[in-house]
Order: structure tokens, then C-alpha cells, then sequence
């Protein structure tokens, strides 16, 4: 091989990793969770974050159960309660509220969203007054079969 074909090569592979680099990053910008995320989950753990301090409930109570409807409503069923929020999505953020229309919403950022498993991010607020205090918890679910 001589250098003007070792060059094409070279040129030709960098364009090549070039486009996959880009395909992938605009496949990871347009995910939609949507058809993922509908259907039944039970939570399994909740982890929480506390400037460096962790707890993880592996057995948290109640067990409570999630159901995600296309339609934009999501049953929360636990303690012998059913309760109906509307969610929506908004690429990796999660918005759950009381009302169809409510300024307010509770925000969680979809860690990870597969076949069988769904992981929340739930920023917290701070216990205490300063700048530098991290919180959060993640709330792990299992899909209901």
C-alpha cells in the first residue's frame, strides 16, 4: 500500500467515524419515550442523595404501582388508594400533575427507560440555606407483567 492510498483510507475511516458520531448523537437527542414508558410499573428501590451521603430503601412500602396510559394519564395505585395524575414528556423529563392544565407539575428526569426497567431522578430541595448542597432521589421500577 503505498502513502496516497494509506491516506484515502485514513480520510475515508475519520468520515466514517465523523457520520456515526453525528448519527448517534441526533438519535440520542430525539428518543422518545413515549411508547416505552406506557403500560404498569412497581417500584422496587428508592435511593436517596445527600451531599455525599446515601440510603437505599430496597423494600420501600407501600409498593406502590405506576400505570402510563398513551392517552397522557397515569394511575398511581398504593395503600389501598388509586390516585389520577397527567403526565407529560418533554425529551428526557418526566412532568407529572394533579390537574390536565396545572402551572405546577412534579419534574423528574428519566435516567433510563428499557423493556423492563425505569429509572426517576428527583431533584430535592435543600435542607439547609447555602449554595453548595446536593440532593436528589432515584426511584427505581420494575415493569408490572
Amino acid at each position: 500500500m503505498n502513502q496516497n492510498d494509506f491516506k484515502a483510507s485514513l480520510k475515508f475511516f475519520s468520515s466514517t467515524i465523523a457520520v456515526l458520531v453525528i448519527a448517534c448523537t441526533l438519535n440520542a437527542c430525539t428518543t422518545d419515550y413515549a411508547p416505552k414508558l406506557v403500560g404498569a410499573w412497581e417500584i422496587d428501590s428508592v435511593f436517596d442523595y445527600h451531599n455525599g451521603f446515601t440510603f437505599t430503601n430496597r423494600n420501600p412500602s407501600p409498593r406502590e404501582i405506576h400505570t402510563y396510559n398513551p392517552d397522557g394519564t397515569m394511575l398511581r395505585e398504593g395503600m389501598g388508594e388509586k390516585k389520577q395524575y397527567y403526565f407529560e414528556l418533554n425529551k428526557n423529563q418526566l412532568i407529572i400533575r394533579d390537574l390536565p392544565n396545572a402551572s405546577v407539575g412534579n419534574e423528574m428526569e428519566i435516567i433510563k427507560l428499557d423493556s423492563t426497567q425505569l429509572v426517576l431522578k428527583k431533584n430535592k430541595r435543600p435542607l439547609f440555606e447555602g449554595k453548595k448542597e446536593v440532593r436528589y432521589e432515584l426511584r427505581y421500577f420494575s415493569r408490572k407483567q
